[in-house]
């Protein structure tokens, strides 16, 4: 009993080792200079540097062709007459089958950092590095072949088709190869993670840009289209890691797009109180103005110097990004408006006045228009600031959805 189960396990034993292995997809061999690469590995090079690529089909019908017995249930019931790389050729139930490689095309593309020439057979390639600088390149390599099978009088053809790539990095270069104002990518550059990254700094650009627009609805829909994008980047880069297990790539959002609309908010606050001073200024301004004589004495140009130096300091203590924060809110509110005309801004830097009637003239002029637009000036900007104050709730939901992320690195720009 023992040697029939004996037996009986070595039979089973002997049907499991040679039953038949489905074909392995067609999947491409590489070699550089005589060295294998897989696909997705990593080279590094120098500027002028010529190598040689050799690529190879493998898998698919090649395998059928090559161990028949391994990928066929032909063992056993088929007499192999011819079998190999190109081509299987066995006899079943008296007719003669046939498998042959009828063509087999190569395909080696890359960038304008990789110049590719066309080697003495199909199936290599000479490359040569670009001398000028680069950061990283890549060469695809794409093989179909075209495979016949004839029984009898019936003809049919089958396609194996396959890519590779293998990527180069120059000497001494950063691998960062993706940065924008919000995202950065390094490691292996990739088209399809590529187009991913722009979507997702073209969701933080909407919000950015509908935060000065004061358009929060419009962020809130932003948010909902940036979190969509940001699933989609890392659907990708795992659909890719699963294509190519060797590919590495580091994905860092830098920043929240509220960074700068949230720094507006103290900048909006200092803003606020200049022009608060202002209406106070310009309205004592005309009053010293309305004390001087219409005649010019060296007193009296002495205290028109004066007068004038205090509207333009003024103008110098304001932030010093002023108009860089009002125009992104109050368009209509520009630098020229604030601007003492030329003979008068003159006059400020110089401390000296040569027309002493008309600058009194020009001035009292400037200081009326400005009496009159600053009330509505104040009332623009404070309604700017207190509505600013709902990015403070946008940019702690950013912040807390940012921080949440595990399959990428989030770096604060605030420093909390």
């Amino acid at each position: 009993m023992k040697n029939i189960f004996l037996i009986l396990v070595m039979v089973i034993m002997a049907g499991t080792a040679s039953a038949v292995q489905p074909a392995r997809k067609p999947f491409i061999q590489i070699k550089i200079d005589g060295k294998s690469f897989k696909n997705g590995d990593i080279l590094t090079v120098t500027p002028g540097q010529k190598l040689t690529i050799e690529a190879k089909l493998e898998g698919g019908r090649r395998d059928f062709c090559k161990f028949p017995d391994t990928y066929s249930n032909l063992a056993g019931t088929a007499q192999i007459l011819l079998r190999g790389e190109n081509g299987l050729t066995y006899q079943l139930n008296d007719q003669i089958a046939e498998w042959k490689l009828l063509n087999e095309d190569f395909s080696f593309e890359s960038d304008e950092f990789i110049k590719v020439n066309s080697g003495a057979v199909k199936s290599s390639a000479e490359l040569v590095v670009a001398s000028g600088k680069f950061s990283q390149s890549f060469v695809k390599i794409t093989i179909k072949a075209i495979w016949q099978f004839t029984e009898a009088a019936n003809t049919s053809e089958e396609e194996n088709t396959a890519t590779g790539t293998v990527y180069f990095r120059a000497a001494g270069s950063p691998d960062l190869w993706f940065s924008t104002q919000n995202v950065q990518a390094s490691g292996i550059k990739n088209d399809q993670i590529q187009e991913k990254l722009n979507e997702v700094q073209q969701a933080c650009d909407s919000i950015e840009s509908n935060f000065y627009r004061l358009k929060f609805s419009a962020v809130q829909q932003d948010i909902r289209t940036l979190q969509g994008s940001m699933n989609s980047l890392n659907s990708t880069i795992e659909e890719v890691k699963s294509a190519n297990p060797s590919y590495k790539t580091k994905i860092t959002f830098v920043g929240l797009p509220s960074d700068r609309p949230y720094g507006d908010i103290e900048t909006l606050a200092t803003i606020k109180t200049s022009w608060a001073t202002l209406e106070t200024l310009v309205n004592d301004l005309k009053q010293q103005l309305a004390s001087l004589p219409e005649q010019g004495t060296k007193e009296s140009k002495d205290e028109l110097v004066t007068i004038i130096g205090k509207y333009a300091d003024w103008q110098f203590k304001l932030p010093e990004n002023t108009f860089k924060v009002l125009p992104k809110y109050l368009p209509e509110l520009k630098q020229d408006i604030l601007k003492m005309p030329g003979n008068i801004d003159y006059i400020a830097e110089e401390k000296t006045v040569t027309d002493y009637t008309k600058t009194l003239k020009d001035f009292n002029a400037f200081l009326d228009n400005r009496i009159a637009q600053v009330p509505t000036e104040i009332q623009d900007i404070n309604s700017i600031h207190t509505r600013l104050q709902a990015i403070r709730l946008f940019d702690g939901m950013l912040r807390s959805y940012f921080s949440s992320i595990v399959w990428a690195e989030w770096k604060s720009t605030r420093g909390f």
